[in-house]
């Protein structure tokens, strides 16, 4: 900044403190501005006579935030894909901190990103090195190259005011083929590119039968060969004819490479003892198939689900796991929401659901719709009572406030994980007809708002409302969250935006899992 700019900066930032970050391998003292007029202003540390600060931040470049910028977009992009993970950056025995980052996102197993070498702990040789990716300057392991093929490597680039991630795939003597995080996936064997798929389907690909004639065994004697319609190779008649009718079928109606191959194996196993000329025809063409299919030539449809089907079904597998809990639980009724979520998933996932999927998907599609909050009858006496706000039940035949409720909690958990805030404007454009009732129907849906991530920690912590979020357009406490909060029985006082301030922090780090 210019001299005329800091002063510009102090005014508008007066009564603010700045420290050197901690987790950008600093020292964690207190910064101060300086201003001159002959070069430069920036910021310096404060005096320090004791010689009590070992800063070595002052070298750093750059990347020296990159790791943290990996830790924030990982976990993001593990989120959009229903992914639930922690994160750590371990700090090195002489203090130093960013040179991996290490991930664990459940039920999948860990990923190590490693973005420099240090002497005293280098890089780990041929250890899970599926599951380790690589900085663009480390040297990868000539026998990794070798065994598994490839190896994963991550680099950030500029975008903007920002740094955007991007993952790539070295192969064995090639260079390394680069990718955005949309284009890549999250499996058992890690981090999965479109090279790393390449490289698994040429190292996994089986000559199909027909490519080229085998050798020919020499003939002991004349054998004699068995009718068709006899038992081969010690699998009956009916088996084959059913295993061939399977292959005929997969190869009409252009079905996966797996299940092509799947009933070719079969089909090659059945005949293996002798063939009939119409046998014979049809291995052919399912091997001719299957070859274009490997070669991707002419596909008529997909061959894999892509990256939404595949969204789309984990999405379907968690609601009818969901439905499953709440009918075990003797809340058979499904929401409006429920039923519009498990029907807009289905529809695009259809190709690759199974058929007690279909059925279930089917049965909830049927099921009666819930008409009232979860509490049965007994609670219905109590009108007398005349509670402050009328309870939800009064409203629910005119607007489906439970399906609301899980809408909004979803908005917000993603939030949440990305330690960010919403604003109710925002909130309701991402929340069909929260925007269009009342301000007493929308606090009744946004009491039911409840958490998923309970509190890392076994201590006792101050309970943290999941619509503390939610902000006014200036990124303040919105006042419908006090009326929230009183209803809840955490009165706030008139000065409460340090407290509503704790909050926001309690939920950021309760869903981003910070060590």
């Amino acid at each position: 900044m210019e001299a005329i700019e800091l002063d510009d900066f102090r005014a508008h930032q007066a009564g603010q403190t700045y420290w050197c970050g901690v987790w950008l391998g600093g020292c964690g003292h207190q910064l101060f501005t300086k201003l001159y007029t002959d070069r430069a202003c920036h910021f310096a540390h404060g005096p320090d006579p004791e010689h009590t600060s070992t800063c070595a931040r002052k070298a750093a470049g750059v990347s020296s935030a990159d790791h943290l910028y990996i830790k924030q977009g990982l976990l993001a992009w593990m989120a959009e894909q229903d992914i639930t993970a922690t994160a750590t950056i371990p700090r090195e025995a002489d203090g130093s901190i960013g040179r991996e980052v290490l991930f664990t996102p459940a039920g999948h197993t860990g990923l190590r990103v490693l973005l420099s070498e240090s002497a005293d702990s280098p890089a780990p040789v041929g250890e899970d090195s599926a599951q380790q990716v690589l900085g663009p300057e480390m040297t990868s392991d000539p026998d990794v190259l070798l065994r598994q093929g490839y190896v994963n490597r991550i680099q950030l680039i500029p975008d903007g005011t920002r740094r955007r991630i991007q993952v790539g795939t070295e192969r064995h003597g090639r260079t390394t083929e680069w990718f955005d995080l949309h284009e890549v996936e999250l499996t058992d064997a890690g981090l999965t590119t479109p090279a790393v798929e390449e490289v698994r389907r040429l190292r996994t690909t089986r000559r199909p039968i027909g490519v080229q004639a085998p050798k020919a065994t020499p003939q002991q004697t004349r054998p004699t060969v068995q009718p068709a319609s006899e038992v081969t190779h010690g699998i009956p008649s009916p088996d084959r004819a059913a295993v061939m009718a399977a292959l005929e079928q997969a190869v009409s109606d252009g079905r996966s490479r797996t299940e092509i191959r799947r009933w070719l194996n079969q089909a090659e196993e059945v005949t293996h003892g002798g063939a009939t000329a119409e046998e014979n025809g049809l291995i052919r063409a399912a091997a001719d198939a299957l070859l274009k299919l490997e070669r991707a030539v002419g596909l008529p449809t997909p061959h894999e689900p892509t990256f939404q089907e595949r969204k789309a079904l984990r999405k379907v597998q968690r609601l009818l796991g969901d439905l499953a809990e709440q009918k075990r639980r003797r809340f058979p009724a499904v929401t409006p929401h429920q039923r519009r979520q498990l029907a807009q998933a289905a529809e695009q996932a259809s190709a690759w659901l199974t058929d007690t999927q279909r059925s279930q998907v089917q049965a909830w599609q049927t099921a009666p719709t819930e008409s009232a909050p979860a509490p049965p009858a007994p609670q219905q006496p109590a009108r007398t009572r005349a509670p402050r706000i009328p309870p939800a039940a009064h409203h629910s035949a005119r607007f489906d406030a439970a399906g609301l409720a899980d809408a909004v909690r979803d908005v917000l958990e993603h939030a949440a994980r990305l330690r960010k805030t919403v604003t109710f404007a925002d909130l309701c454009a991402q929340v069909k007809n929260l925007g269009e009732l009342p301000e007493s129907d929308q606090v009744q849906v946004l009491r039911r708002v409840k958490p998923t991530a309970r509190p890392c920690s076994p201590k006792p912590q101050r309970p943290a409302l999941l619509t503390a979020l939610i902000t006014t357009e200036a990124g303040t406490m919105h006042p419908i969250y006090r009326q929230l909060v009183n209803h809840a029985g955490h009165h706030l006082t008139q000065q409460a935006d340090s407290a509503w301030t704790d909050t926001v922090k309690i939920l950021h780090d309760r869903y981003d899992n910070r060590p």
